[in-house]
């Protein structure tokens, strides 16, 4: 990774682990998430509208931002659930570690990248971490032992298939803003994806809990929104200056800063286990990150 890529993804994961906190901490977690994801939309819309005029995506860059819309659908709705019944301790490092570990696989497999030696041990050291901090929670080592019973830890479950699409939509971006321009590509991955989940949360939220929501929290809500907006405009651009999958796993330093925004502004009850695994999955992305 260039100094210039790792400088924008670390102060992407900064703004990552910030956002979800304001996320977790609000009274309803999945409405301050769609206000956040459709406010993240409202800042691209000028670059947006640049990029429109200036260099129009062609046909494939329009399916990959279909494609990619799609995924982000996903992704809030299972953010949203997943912090609807988990502690952010356990679900950010979870949805993130894991999305983290599959992205050079998916890399590999799909794009064609390749990862050195030091850093597929630096991906094993995160993996590790993931379960450490995945058997932290009430259901233990049950969680991996016994994948039935992800059904009694529904933020686990959640958090699991969050990071699937983290890992689904990390690869499939970084073909997209080969042709599409990235602040453009992330005005569609917020308005579209918050549009798009709008009728699933309906089905839950009523009119007036949008507006007390909002009435109540807009301050938050924008500030929410120009972090999602700053975290995977970054991300987006340093897509562009270096493979996936350094980018990705390097991003998931925000694990560290979650649990440590969690230990000390929501006050949960980290715990030694927590921390180990958290810390083990640092070090591998940092491994990962240097890696040739």
């Amino acid at each position: 990774m260039t100094g210039s890529a790792i400088a924008l993804v670390l102060i992407a994961a900064l703004c990552h682990a910030s956002w979800n906190l304001l996320v977790r901490r609000a009274p309803i977690p999945e409405l301050a998430n769609w206000f956040m994801a459709f406010l993240g939309g409202v800042f691209a819309l000028p670059f947006a509208i640049y990029y429109l005029v200036t260099d129009p995506p062609s046909a494939i860059g329009w399916v990959f931002v279909f494609g990619t819309i799609v995924l982000h659908i996903g992704y809030f709705f299972t953010l949203g659930r997943a912090y609807k019944h988990g502690d952010m301790s356990v679900v950010y490092p979870v949805a993130r570690g894991l999305g983290l570990v599959l992205i050079p696989v998916f890399g590999v497999l799909i794009l064609n990248e390749s990862v050195s030696t030091y850093a597929a041990l630096g991906i094993a050291a995160i993996f590790a971490g993931v379960i450490i901090v995945g058997a932290s929670s009430p259901a233990g080592l049950k969680i991996w032992l016994h994948p039935r019973s992800l059904l009694a830890n529904r933020g686990v479950a959640f958090a699991i298939a969050t990071g699937l699409l983290i890992a689904s939509y990390s690869n499939w971006d970084k073909r997209g803003v080969e042709y599409v321009a990235p602040l453009l590509y992330m005005f569609t991955v917020q308005l579209g994806g918050s549009l798009g989940i709008l009728p699933v949360l309906r089905r839950s939220y009523g009119v007036n809990d949008f507006k007390v929501e909002f009435k109540r929290r807009w301050k938050i809500s924008i500030a929410g929104g120009a972090l999602q907006f700053t975290s995977y405009g970054l991300v987006l651009t340093a897509f562009t200056l270096a493979p996936v999958s350094y980018v990705g796993p390097f991003r998931e330093l925000a694990i560290v800063f979650g649990v440590l925004l969690a230990a000390f502004v929501l006050k949960e009850s980290v715990g030694k286990t927590r921390i180990v695994g958290a810390t083990a999955i640092g070090l591998g992305a940092v491994a990962v990150a240097l890696a040739p």
